[in-house]
């Protein structure tokens, strides 16, 4: 099931495009910049969605983001603890990322809470090896 892990973590972008794990632990996603209009893309893209172009250079986002949207999920794929919270983070360079948030009580999520990005694990594959994601804790005294 090895492959299937490797498969999952391709499909989430998580095999070091999308994210980078500093010397210090900490956590921060990747993303591209356009250098023609100026977009920022997450996932890392090789060209542009908005105008096409190839001119693109791979950029971290910044540190802390901004809580849009959460869900509390009850029931999720197998070997997948539940419930689970997930939901959208708006970053200032105007990117939305979806993830898993971790260490937070749901009745305390509310719009615009500053979450920062960490690394966490999210499921079990049918082997029982744990599955890593990127998520989002609340960002507690950070800018």
């Amino acid at each position: 099931m090895a492959d299937s892990v490797q498969e999952l973590k391709q499909a989430l972008n998580i095999t070091g495009d999308a994210m980078v794990e500093k010397s210090d632990g900490s956590v921060r996603l990747v993303g591209s910049k356009c250098s023609a209009c100026g977009d920022w893309i997450f996932p890392p893209t090789p060209v542009c969605p908005e105008c096409m172009s190839e001119s693109v250079e791979r950029r971290e986002l910044s540190e802390i983001g901004c809580l849009y949207s959460w869900s509390v999920v009850r029931i999720a794929p197998k070997n997948w603890k539940t419930p689970f919270v997930a939901g959208y983070v708006d970053f200032p360079e105007k990117v939305r990322v979806f993830a898993h948030m971790v260490d937070i009580d749901p009745e305390c999520l509310s719009f615009d809470m500053k979450l920062s990005v960490c690394k966490a694990v999210v499921g079990q594959d049918a082997d029982g090896t744990q599955i890593e994601s990127y998520s989002f804790l609340p960002a507690e005294g950070r800018n």
